[in-house]
């Protein structure tokens, strides 16, 4: 039977990124950190193969979504760049994947960290439930909706000590947010492998089911609470409110397309 893997990856978590600048899409810094981002992916690819998984689907999470370098991607894994509105927002169309991997991540904006944020810096705090989470509870609980357990994330201490607290079972990768030496860097993309081995290994993990759930989102100038039926409507609600704020919520899947055509005309001119 093929077994099918999905690695949703960010960029502030990432081995050997530290500063804002690799971050920004554009900037000098961003262009070497997609290096770095690309060989964490390859690296956690690596490491579901040697656990028994045949297809690996890649999510390129952060910003607008081409950050990843596919030509650089091992064979076995595909790369969805480019964010969509529908059927589920940022992601498109969920795979069936029976696990899933988060490479990269970041802390909450109420934490002390590195880059903390959800989605926008106007959202300040999020709680489910009255409990403060981070964007991967969000994602999990939505691949959670799909049946998908989320059996391993990598990203700063800080951030790790939050996502174990609501997802006790998961396999946590502490990266650390500080220049490192290059044989430094080497030498944590190898553990990062054999870990992910070991987290994809275990069949034990359970998805992450909110169902009907209390929200509380806070901002600049207010606390919203409200009841959710599911965590891809939170997830599509915060998203309009905050990093697609600006635009009304009809001509949001029109805004992606545009966005996606002009990001692939920059990297086909990039790669001429």
């Amino acid at each position: 039977m093929t077994r099918h893997a999905l690695i949703l990856a960010d960029i502030e978590g990432i081995i050997g990124v530290h500063a804002k600048a690799q971050c920004t899409p554009g900037a000098h810094a961003w262009h070497k950190a997609r290096h770095l981002l690309t060989a964490d992916v390859n690296a956690a690819a690596r490491g579901l193969l040697d656990a028994g998984y045949h297809r690996i689907t890649v999510g390129d999470m952060h910003g607008t979504g081409f950050n990843i370098l596919p030509e650089k991607l091992m064979a076995e894994a595909r790369c969805e760049q480019g964010h969509r509105w529908h059927p589920v927002p940022l992601i498109g169309t969920m795979p069936e994947a029976d696990c899933a991997v988060m490479v990269g991540w970041h802390a909450a904006p109420d934490q002390e960290g590195f880059s903390p944020h959800i989605f926008h810096k106007r959202l300040r705090k999020l709680c489910i439930n009255d409990s403060p989470v981070t964007e991967v509870e969000l994602f999990s609980a939505v691949l959670g909706e799909h049946n998908i357990p989320v059996t391993f994330v990598s990203a700063e201490d800080v951030a790790c000590d939050r996502i174990q607290g609501h997802m006790p079972w998961i396999h946590r990768f502490d990266v650390p947010k500080r220049p490192v030496s290059q044989s430094h860097i080497r030498d944590l993309r190898i553990r990062l492998t054999d870990e992910v081995r070991q987290a994809a290994s275990n069949s034990n993990a359970p998805p992450l089911v909110w169902g009907t759930h209390k929200v509380t989102a806070t901002f600049p100038d207010e606390t919203q609470t409200w009841t959710s039926p599911s965590a891809t409507t939170t997830f599509r609600r915060l998203l309009a409110d905050t990093a697609l704020g600006f635009a009304p919520d009809a001509a949001i899947p029109c805004l992606l397309f545009i966005l996606r055509t002009r990001c692939r005309m920059e990297e086909w001119a990039r790669k001429r």
